[in-house]
């Protein structure tokens, strides 16, 4: 939930860039260590800085987000290691057009016991019907 609250802030708010940087570490804070290192910060920011210009271009906000809930995640072990999975539903709002996005995120225990985002992806609309 709160990885969701700084991502409404990207798309949503105005800040200068030592504050979207800000943003970003605390975004990076909530990842897994793997997560971080696939990329530089610099490559890291501007990717982020180009998906925050796509929304600003097209008028887009994060009008509302839904985690699942926590009787819906599904644990399991990977390699030795507790991780988790589970989704979140984006509303997005273009003017007067709301439309929804769903992503799957993949979690996984560190070594302190805290949950980090391992990685995550758009659920598409044939993972949605099961096939």
């Amino acid at each position: 939930k709160y990885y969701n609250e700084i991502t409404a802030c990207f798309y949503n708010e105005t800040y200068s860039d030592e504050e979207l940087s800000e943003l970003a570490h605390l975004a990076q804070s909530l990842y897994d260590n793997e997560l971080v290192l696939n990329q530089s910060q610099d490559e890291y920011l501007s990717n982020l800085r180009d998906d925050i210009a796509v929304f600003k271009s097209g008028n887009i906000t994060v009008y509302s987000s839904e985690v699942t809930p926590s009787t819906d995640v599904e644990y399991f072990t990977f390699e030795e290691r507790e991780c988790a999975r589970l989704y979140c539903t984006y509303t997005l709002k273009s003017g007067t057009v709301y439309q929804s996005s769903r992503e799957v995120y993949v979690l996984r225990k560190d070594d302190e016991g805290h949950w980090k985002i391992l990685g995550f992806a758009l659920v598409t609309e044939d993972e949605e019907a099961g096939e």
